[in-house]
């Protein structure tokens, strides 16, 4: 169960180092140019709720996946015992 929980996990912690990294480019006051255009601002409130979002939604789905393959065990265990 811990494994299936690793995965998310490491997601929401790199989608958080990514939301930082970001506010600390922004408050440097300077704007990036990529070849001599500069990139636009980065909303970084619409960021945060995006990551918010996918990070409950990829907690939603890990724990339908986990009930999914304790329903699967339990029912391969069923049909050893009747097969025994």
């Amino acid at each position: 169960m811990v494994d299936t929980l690793r995965k998310p996990a490491v997601a929401a912690a790199a989608a958080a180092a990514g939301v930082a990294g970001g506010l600390l480019l922004k408050g440097r006051g300077r704007r990036r140019k990529v070849l001599g255009v500069p990139l636009p601002d980065v909303d970084v409130h619409g960021v945060i709720k995006g990551v918010g979002k996918a990070s409950k939604q990829l907690g939603q789905t890990s724990k339908n996946v986990s009930k999914d393959i304790e329903r699967l065990a339990d029912e391969a265990e069923r049909v050893g015992k009747i097969l025994s």
